[in-house]
């Protein structure tokens, strides 16, 4: 797993290459959110367009990111997953508690007019 990041509105976006699917990749990503947030950056978009692949582990941090900003006040939205990604979403229920983009052009639109 890659991961980079870049801020777009009010929003940072974590761009995630790859499989999510080793304990590491997972306290990787976990570590980036808890780095977000204690730089009180509390609207967070993950870019899942290149992600292959995700496990339990990776599913975990979803919901804990979900969690911790919605305390905060900020927001988790997810961003271009793939077939494979969006299914395993709905089979855990994520996409009942987080919004999904289909595009990063999706993303935009609704943030500009915002």
């Amino acid at each position: 797993m890659d991961i980079g990041g870049r801020d777009k509105s009010c929003y940072h976006i974590i761009d995630i290459v790859g499989k999510i699917d080793r304990l590491k990749d997972s306290i990787v990503l976990k570590s980036y959110v808890n780095t977000l947030l204690e730089r009180n950056m509390n609207n967070v978009a993950m870019n899942l367009a290149r992600v292959t692949y995700m496990d339990s582990g990776a599913l975990n941090v979803l919901i804990y990111s979900h969690n911790t900003l919605s305390k905060k006040g900020g927001n988790l939205v997810l961003i271009e997953p793939n077939e494979y990604v969006k299914d395993v979403l709905e089979v855990v229920g994520l996409n009942k508690l987080v919004k999904i983009f289909s595009t990063e052009k999706e993303f935009e639109n609704e943030v500009q007019a915002a």
